[in-house]
């Protein structure tokens, strides 16, 4: 397992290499990778042989700088030719950039037309060792030719769309029945008669929740 001694230098990332390096079950090697930001070893399905899945890590400020994300992305992409390629984007981040989730999308917007690569979402980087284990399995778990549907942005990003993330498990559940895009979400939210069917359907005794999902969306349209 790799990654790139340039986090070091990424504020959102920089307590990264500390926590890899301290792992006990799994070696990382700290290397200049040109690339990507990780490399995870998956062992081929019916085989000894281990194939490499490289990932960039990209946050919120990753996307802020014009062209830098993108630049990375379709070299990373093309070098491989879009094989056993990924992103991890996080969604939480201490400067003043705040919530990633509108970010993230837009990146999946981008991917959408040119690339076909995974988008993996992280909360934070104090998950990071746990999100590539069950990205591995995952990975594992599939046939020997490696393919990852990129995930569906509506069901992954709605626990995010919310004021204190992650949305309790019963109200997600409850809107994903009803809405089944963001942008289905995002209207409904800035609207009155949205917001009045929001708050009837997972408004609770003493809970925010209806109320923490419109004031996210109302400073997401204020930025």
């Amino acid at each position: 397992m790799l990654f790139c001694t340039s986090l070091r230098k990424r504020s959102e990332w920089a307590a990264v290499p500390a926590k890899l390096l301290a792992e006990q079950q799994v070696r990382w090697q700290e290397q200049s990778l040109e690339t990507h930001d990780l490399a995870i070893q998956v062992p081929r399905h019916n085989s000894d042989h281990r194939e490499v899945f490289r990932l960039l890590l990209l946050s919120a400020s990753d996307v802020e700088r014009p062209g830098t994300a993108m630049s990375r992305i379709e070299r990373l992409y093309h070098q491989t030719g879009g094989r056993q390629v990924g992103i991890i984007f996080l969604l939480q981040e201490k400067s003043p950039n705040g919530n990633g989730t509108i970010p993230y999308m837009n990146i999946q917007c981008s991917l959408l037309s040119a690339f076909d690569m995974p988008t993996i979402p992280l909360f934070s980087t104090r998950s990071l060792l746990d999100t590539l284990f069950k990205f591995q399995r995952q990975l594992v778990s599939t046939r020997a030719e490696i393919y990852m549907p990129r995930a569906r942005p509506d069901v992954t990003l709605l626990p995010y769309c919310f004021l204190k993330p992650p949305m309790p498990e019963h109200p997600k559940n409850l809107l994903s029945d009803v809405v089944h895009t963001m942008g289905e979400l995002a209207g409904a939210a800035t609207t009155l008669d949205g917001q009045k069917c929001i708050r009837s359907l997972v408004s609770e005794p003493g809970s925010t929740v209806a109320e923490d999902i419109i004031e996210f969306w109302g400073q997401e349209y204020l930025v």
